[in-house]
């Protein structure tokens, strides 16, 4: 049974623009047209409901840096990368220009912590570690030496390209594909591990950027 683009928004508990760019970006394997409606499977939108959450307290750190992309967009205007987010189809190598940046950020908060997760909506797509450093554009935005650990081109299945030589490769698979949710006022967020003010286990706190 195939369902709109707005029943599966509501199935996973987002809005219809954020599932949209799930679509656009190529991350669900069977979209079709009905008339002038979106569909895709119900039984894709229920498997992206059962995903597990990342499980903060698996990863080292106090903090996890989350970059919130959209789909990839073309820059003509940039000599040094054809695209700007997030879509499956990429070549490794233009992802990983398409997500390092530039960004407004505290980059010592994401040098720190040594692994940014990348997601569109809920859900981690791509995972940068290795930093080597951040280069500023002299206007509060930065862009990363690092390398791309790992994306995912099939967040259904999901399938997941993880490079076992790049440091970190054991986060990658701990994070991708899995659903973390943040909020921020710009385009990196910082969820935190905190204590559960009940002794009930692990919690997050969710914060916006801090730029220097």
């Amino acid at each position: 049974m195939d369902i709109t683009t707005s029943v599966a928004a509501e199935e996973l508990g987002v809005s219809a623009n954020t599932f949209k760019k799930l679509v656009v970006a190529g991350l669900l394997p069977d979209v079709r047209r009905r008339g002038n409606r979106t569909v895709v499977p119900a039984a894709d939108v229920r498997a992206l409901a059962r995903r597990d959450t990342v499980d903060l307290e698996a990863l080292d750190g106090p903090e996890l840096p989350v970059l919130r992309v959209g789909p990839a967009e073309p820059v003509p205007e940039d000599p040094e990368r054809a695209w700007i987010g997030y879509a499956a189809g990429l070549a490794p190598e233009d992802m990983y220009e398409a997500l390092r940046g530039w960004w407004r950020c505290d980059p010592e908060r994401v040098l720190r912590a040594g692994v940014l997760a990348v997601t569109v909506g809920p859900y981690v797509v791509a995972v940068l570690t290795g930093f080597r450093g951040a280069e500023p554009d002299g206007a509060g935005r930065y862009r990363f030496s690092a390398r791309l650990a790992g994306f995912t081109s099939d967040l259904v299945t999901p399938v997941q390209v993880v490079r076992a030589d790049v440091p970190g490769a054991d986060e990658a698979r701990r994070l991708l594909g899995r659903r973390l949710d943040s909020e921020s006022g710009g385009p990196v967020a910082y969820v935190r591990r905190v204590a559960s003010e009940k002794g009930q286990g692990p919690g997050a706190v969710i914060s916006g950027p801090r730029t220097p």
